[in-house]
């Protein structure tokens, strides 16, 4: 299975959370206050997922449209 970055945008919250589940690489973790933060590899592209910890709610699943972007959050 190889997906694009638009076909992955097609998918639902909850299925995108699968297919990162099923064909994803989780690189990063991180706590940012109220908030999980992690950020998976999948296909040819970076995904950040943010979870809501107070309320335990699944809030996006966004590719990372700036690679850039990951330097950031290791300085976090």
């Amino acid at each position: 299975m190889k997906l694009t970055r638009s076909e992955f945008c097609q998918f639902t919250l909850k299925s995108r959370l699968e297919l990162l589940k099923e064909f994803g690489e989780n690189i990063l973790k991180k706590k940012v206050q109220m908030r999980l933060i992690s950020v998976y590899t999948i296909f040819d592209f970076y995904v950040e997922v943010y979870e809501n910890l107070a309320s335990h709610q699944l809030e996006r699943v966004e590719p990372v449209k700036n690679n850039c972007l990951l330097d950031v959050y290791n300085k976090l």
